[in-house]
């Protein structure tokens, strides 16, 4: 249903109900006067009703006043003859008419004399013997109105005494009725009897639901509804006595259904119709604010909505014109944040994929992850080589002292502990170490790198309105995972770049990187007049060693003796393997002098201590020795291999003389040199 249909019905609504109120208190008047009306009526009738039968009454009054002259004599002496003449000759001709039945007796209650007419069919007849004990014991006679005078008389001077009366009535019956001028209906009840009706058969006439004299009330007589009373045949004779039932048809009125259609109808229709025109108007600038919301929803902003109409209408217009402009605000701002993503990611990927310098590698992450975020701060960390504490690689406005966490520890340490990234504030959330950096809001996300964590990525903000958001941490989690993978390369190249030049036996430096590291040294020495020496040190009787116990024990001696070797020179001291079980070392800024005393530090840690084979438990520690030649530039030699050429002489000749010791060389080779060995013994290892 639309807003227009919604809104008409609504008008429709707030219309007809009042006037379905109206509808309602009108027909309630409209009966109220009704039924004020019919009462007034009945009342008109009952007073007429009563007036009659008063009338009907005071006739059969008159009648028996009339006899009751001159009935003195007639009564005291009993005379029969002289009542029956008496009641011949003044009521004779009034029985029909004025009265119903007369009658004369004594007061002992016989009857002298006695005329009547017979009742109309229905009613109930009495005799002049049964009037007779009613007048004497002062009673009702059953379907008789009787108006009764005492005849009193006796001596002059005696008081007057009752010598007996005379009675006059008149059937309640339907002649009786007749002389009821009502418009309606009327009948006579008698207790629970109705005598007599007109205007209705009797059997139709409720009797018992009659109300009480004087009382309205609403009846069905047959078919009809009518509004009823009750008025007493006598007065003051109550409901005890025979009461005329006066009715009229009840006035429907206007019957409530009718009255409302014929009010409602056309007043729906009006309202409909008004309430579609306004509705139309209210709905118009709607569709106009709706067709613009489609278009800003389709992605053009440049729509706006006239501001006409009511107010509630402009004010939505303006409402929609204000969400255009901040959606336009907006969407530009966002695309400003998408070119600066672009470009941030742009730099990042070039970076990622072009360089292998770790720490640059490592700069570019951390950078880029700040700016995309828009975080105030940003620090990653990276396991030592132990894998037993985190420290700072990179970190941008942290500070330089930031100490190191162990795993598990703090912020940090628990991400790399759990391998699951920490967004703050939370209250489940780890708490931060001492000296740990921490913001207002804070995400920690782990790096990895062949399935195991390499480090952890912290952004901080120190504005507490601008936490990181779901979408913040979705955000660097994904950069974190590729930046990871372009970790791990550096760090495999890096690895790669170790492997190509150490000896995976020993963890030395090869001869390959010793050469470089020789040239370097050589010309830098040359140049600036320093002194540069170097030594090759041989294990004595290491082929033994592989006959006698195999391979992998010589394979465990020659690594501790490159151990020893590698603890007993110093930092910037190249030592590398040279082939076998010979050693080289190369030492910058030492003279012969210096390189003398390296080569016997060298020889003391090799023999201080018996080797301890670890493949083979019950083998005793192996004794090893080691000869060593030294030579020096440019005593003995200008070039790295005449140098080689000179300790390498060195070196047998120690051999020569006994193994175990240090030479040094003796003379400056020429350029067609050969290497010579000493023919002192056949076997000089």
């Amino acid at each position: 249903m639309g807003l227009r249909t919604r809104l008409a019905l609504f008008f429709v609504a707030i219309t007809v109900v009042p006037l379905l109120v109206a509808v309602l208190v009108l027909q309630w008047q409209l009966g109220a006067r009704l039924t004020g009306l019919a009462e007034r009526e009945l009342a008109g009738a009952r007073t007429a009703a009563e007036l009659a039968v008063a009338t009907v009454r005071a006739r059969a009054g008159d009648l028996a006043t009339a006899l009751s002259r001159d009935a003195g004599p007639i009564l005291a002496a009993g005379a029969a003859r002289r009542a029956d003449a008496r009641l011949a000759r003044i009521a004779g001709e009034a029985v029909p008419e004025r009265a119903a039945i007369v009658g004369l007796g004594p007061a002992a209650g016989r009857v002298l004399a006695a005329r009547r007419s017979p009742p109309a069919e229905g009613a109930t007849p009495a005799d002049a013997a049964a009037v007779a004990r009613a007048v004497v014991a002062g009673t009702t006679v059953p379907g008789l109105l009787l108006e009764v005078r005492e005849v009193r008389g006796g001596a002059r001077d005696a008081p007057a005494e009752v010598l007996g009366w005379v009675v006059a009535g008149v059937w309640t019956d339907a002649e009786l009725l007749e002389q009821v001028p009502v418009p309606g209906g009327v009948a006579l009840i008698d207790g629970t009897r109705v005598l007599a009706a007109r205007g209705a058969p009797a059997a139709a006439v409720p009797a018992v639901a009659a109300p009480a004299p004087g009382g309205v009330a609403t009846l069905r007589v047959g078919e009809q509804t009518v509004t009823a009373t009750t008025a007493p045949l006598a007065p003051g004779a109550g409901a005890d006595g025979p009461v005329l039932l006066i009715w009229q048809p009840a006035d429907p009125g206007v019957a409530l259904p009718v009255l409302a259609l014929a009010v409602l109808a056309p007043s729906v229709l009006l309202a409909g119709l008004l309430g579609w025109i306004l509705a139309g108007s209210v709905v118009a600038p709607v569709r106009r604010a709706a067709g613009v919301a489609r278009a800003v929803a389709a992605g053009d902003l440049d729509h706006r909505v006239e501001p006409t109409g009511g107010r509630e209408v402009a004010e939505l217009a303006v409402a929609l014109n204000t969400m255009s402009d901040e959606l336009a605000a907006r969407l530009a701002e966002l695309e400003r944040s998408r070119d600066e993503a672009r470009q941030s990611l742009a730099r990042l990927g070039r970076t990622l994929s072009s360089s292998l310098d770790l720490d640059r590698t490592l700069a570019v992450v951390v950078e880029t992850a700040i700016q995309t975020l828009a975080a105030d701060r940003g620090l990653l960390r990276l396991y030592t080589p132990e894998r037993d504490a985190l420290y700072v690689k990179v970190g941008r406005g942290v500070g330089r002292n930031v100490p190191r966490l162990a795993v598990g520890e703090g912020v940090a340490g628990a991400v790399a502990r759990v391998g699951t990234p920490v967004r703050l504030p939370d209250p489940g959330a780890p708490t931060p170490a001492p000296g740990e950096p921490v913001g207002a809001a804070q995400l920690a996300v782990p790096m990895i790198g062949r399935g195991r964590v390499i480090g952890v990525l912290s952004l901080l903000r120190d504005d507490g309105d601008r936490p990181f958001t779901q979408d913040d941490l979705d955000t660097v989690r994904s950069f974190a995972a590729q930046a990871s993978v372009a970790i791990e390369n550096v760090l495999l190249h890096q690895e790669a770049q170790r492997l190509s030049v150490t000896d995976p036996l020993t963890g030395l430096w090869n001869f390959r990187y010793f050469q470089l590291q020789a040239d370097r040294e050589l010309e830098s020495a040359a140049r600036f007049e320093r002194p540069l020496s170097l030594v090759i040190a041989d294990l004595d009787h290491f082929k033994t060693v592989n006959d006698e116990f195999g391979h992998q024990v010589g394979d465990e001696v020659l690594i501790t003796v490159a151990r020893r070797i590698q603890a007993a020179t110093r930092v910037p001291d190249v030592v590398a393997r040279y082939g076998g079980e010979e050693f080289v070392v190369l030492l910058p800024g030492t003279d012969l002098e210096g390189a003398v005393a390296t080569a016997e530090r060298i020889r003391a840690a090799v023999s201080g201590a018996a080797v301890a084979v670890e493949v083979d438990a019950a083998l005793p520690g192996l004794a090893v020795t080691c000869s060593l030649g030294v030579a020096t530039h440019p005593q003995h030699g200008t070039t790295v291999a005449r140098l080689l050429r000179s300790a390498d002489g060195a070196m047998y000749a120690a051999k020569a003389r006994g193994r175990n010791r240090v030479v040094e060389a003796q003379r400056r080779p020429d350029d067609d040199d050969v290497r010579r060995r000493p023919s002192l013994e056949a076997d000089p290892a």
